[in-house]
């Protein structure tokens, strides 16, 4: 009698109860959970569908027409994305935006890393310089653009004047070609740099100090410390930030607009300025969306590319 009134109690106990029975009818507690769950996270569902979802549906939709603003959209299928892959201008913007991104990620994991590195542990007044390097970031783009015109101008501006004191001829930063998008890179990082310094070394920050403390001991130097133990302990911040950085990257469209207006010769064309002068200096929107989506298709692509490639190789 005694084991059969232990076993109906492990049987009460292991089997979920659907309703609580001091509550008024019964309520499904597991119900009402659900239901509270699926309240509360539908305002940010709702504003993805708002925000995100319907505006590329949108813009799908107008790619496979021939829309103007002043007319009615008229239904073309496929022809402006036929038109698209057939312009030189797009795939030279193609170009100029994957090496925009290339060269601003590539060099500015290096320098983030190294400048982390120093603050942790290497320089002194801290909080200070972390300030200095991460005002950049509170300005916005336009701001930042318009100052770097400024110093970057061959008759007036301050670095031009440095180089003609000695001598040499005055540097046309925005208005060479071979210039003017490494000019549009070195302002991007500087703007960028703060940012992305301030999560790496929280990362850095965060190593166990055993860790660091084992290989001191074992005759490791700072540079092999870091290489051996502090890099790979913070892989997965780095990857997070290439991966940011680089799909925020592909987007670059204010500096180009406000520094050399997308020249000289289409040197600092990117893909979204060339969908931004499609739609609203020549009003070909069905053209332009066809843009945005195949830029969208090629956020996906190196978005899995760079996922694949930084993957930690025990999880691939």
């Amino acid at each position: 009698m005694g084991s059969d009134a232990a076993a109906s109690a492990g049987s009460s106990f292991n089997t979920p109860r659907a309703s609580h029975p001091d509550l008024p009818g019964g309520i499904d507690i597991l119900r009402t959970q659900r239901l509270a769950g699926a309240a509360l996270i539908s305002p940010a569902v709702l504003a993805i569908i708002i925000v995100s979802i319907l505006p590329l549906l949108l813009a799908f939709g107008f790619s496979l027409t021939d829309f103007n603003l002043l007319s009615s959209p008229r239904w073309v299928g496929l022809r402006n994305y036929a038109i698209i892959v057939n312009d030189p201008v797009f795939w030279e913007s193609i170009r100029n935006t994957l090496g925009f991104a290339v060269s601003q990620v590539g060099i500015g994991i290096v320098v983030v890393l190294m400048v982390a590195a120093l603050f942790n542990g290497y320089l002194f007044g801290g909080p200070l310089m972390r300030t200095i390097i991460y005002l950049p970031q509170a300005a916005s783009y336009v701001v930042v653009a318009l100052i770097w015109t400024m110093l970057l101008d061959p008759a007036v501006g301050p670095i031009n004047r440095a180089i003609t004191a000695t001598s040499a001829n005055p540097i046309y930063f925005l208005s060479d070609p071979d210039w003017a998008m490494p000019s549009i890179v070195v302002v991007s990082l500087w703007r960028n740099l703060g940012y992305f310094m301030i999560i790496v070394l929280a990362a850095l920050k965060s190593v166990p100090a055993e860790l660091l403390e084992a290989a001191k001991i074992d005759g490791a130097g700072p540079v092999r410390r870091f290489f051996s133990v502090s890099l790979p302990t913070i892989k997965g911040v780095v990857s997070f930030v290439a991966i940011t950085w680089f799909l925020g990257a592909l987007q670059m469209f204010t500096q180009s607009y406000v520094m050399t207006t997308g020249g000289p010769v289409n040197a600092t064309r990117t893909i979204v300025y060339l969908m931004y002068d499609d739609a609203f200096t020549n009003l070909e929107i069905g053209k332009a969306c066809a843009m945005a989506i195949m830029l969208f298709l090629l956020v996906v692509v190196m978005s899995f590319l760079l996922r694949l490639v930084l993957r930690p190789r025990e999880d691939r």
